[in-house]
């Protein structure tokens, strides 16, 4: 692994954690607009899987990038911590 590749703890529980705040605020504008959001659902434009598939696309990245970096990171600390006993 290149320096490039590597990524410091803090940035990463910084990337997490907005990516989790990004997460919520969507949650949160989805049930907070829930009236305007299921009459457009209910309707037969290609508004409605359009508007479905971009908020389930846009909830699973920001939660998948904040689990990925939560995990990245306490896999990569494990596998250098048992590096080190290796050695």
């Amino acid at each position: 692994m290149s320096a490039k590749d590597l990524e410091t703890k803090k940035a990463a529980a910084v990337k997490a954690l907005l990516g989790l705040i990004g997460a919520m605020l969507l949650y949160f504008l989805v049930f907070a607009n829930t009236d305007m959001i299921n009459s457009l659902l209910q309707s037969k434009s290609y508004r409605a899987p359009l508007t479905s598939m971009t908020i389930v696309l846009a909830a699973s990245f920001l939660y998948g990038m904040a689990v990925a970096k939560i995990l990245r990171h306490t896999l990569e600390t494990k596998l250098k911590s048992q590096q080190l006993r290796e050695e």
